[in-house]
């Protein structure tokens, strides 16, 4: 069985237009809507990132945690997190799914 190194990831379609978006909101929040943005942090340290976003649709968790991710590591000025290779968590849930999980901003 070969052994490889390295995989291509194709980002789906419409990768460049949710990570667009999602930085607008993440560095000009609106008051209320979509996408919700939920940082978890401890000891001052953000360690979990959950996106509540319909509009994840059917991309899947990795699709959605690679597109928070290239968000959180090209963020700038006050709402950069200093270390995102910190981050241990980053899921990006539609409003259902973060239902069936229990979450809730509080």
């Amino acid at each position: 069985m070969p052994i490889r190194h390295k995989l291509r990831r194709v980002s789906p379609p419409n990768a460049a237009e949710l990570t667009r978006l999602l930085m607008q909101e993440w560095t000009n929040p609106q008051p209320s809507g979509q996408p919700l943005i939920v940082i978890e942090d401890e000891g001052g340290q953000p360690r979990h990132v959950y996106v509540i976003w319909d509009e994840w649709g059917d991309l899947s968790q990795v699709d959605r945690s690679m597109i928070i991710m290239d968000v959180v590591e090209n963020l700038t000025g006050e709402r950069r997190i200093s270390d995102p290779s910190q981050v241990t968590v980053a899921m990006g849930l539609t409003s259902e799914e973060a239902r069936r999980m229990g979450l809730e901003a509080a």
